[in-house]
């Protein structure tokens, strides 16, 4: 499941169509009552928007209280295709006006938008999920995923 803000009318803006932060979080706290492991995926964080630390420790506090096994997170900001960076761009327009403009100057045409605050971020990050047994490394969480539960797990469901 994505995280992304724990501000829920910025998650209107850029998360539209989809359930908000907070009843993804009661979706999490659901799934740890009936013993269902979940891991979160902290993603997108576009800088300039929602690449702060209250946000960042603010969703990694749901997923200390939901128990989360652990968070993948590849860095603080996000990737823009071809053709997905025209519609983001014109996005900001809509709700952040000027932005545009500062995102051309500092990304130009890259594929990845890394936040200016992604070192400070990270480190944020992952000192808070290592205090609270949160699982940051994405291979050990990929490798986790992949595998499959046994008949033992799999009769607790039932």
């Amino acid at each position: 499941m994505t995280l992304t803000t724990t501000d829920e009318d910025l998650c209107k803006i850029i998360e539209p169509n989809v359930i908000s932060t907070y009843e993804r979080f009661k979706v999490l706290k659901t799934f740890e009552n009936v013993d269902i492991p979940t891991v979160v995926w902290l993603t997108p964080i576009l800088p300039f928007i929602n690449d702060t630390k209250d946000n960042i420790k603010g969703i990694v506090d749901y997923c200390i209280d939901a128990n989360v096994y652990g968070i993948i997170c590849f860095e603080m900001g996000l990737t823009l295709r071809e053709g997905n960076r025209e519609y983001f761009y014109s996005k900001l327009d809509d709700y952040f006006p000027g932005l545009k403009d500062k995102y051309i100057k500092t990304f130009k045409d890259n594929y990845n938008l890394p936040s200016p605050n992604n070192n400070h971020l990270m480190r944020i990050f992952k000192k808070k999920c290592k205090e609270n047994g949160i699982i940051v490394n994405n291979n050990k969480i990929f490798n986790y995923l992949s595998e499959f539960p046994s008949d033992d797990y799999q009769s607790t469901l039932m």
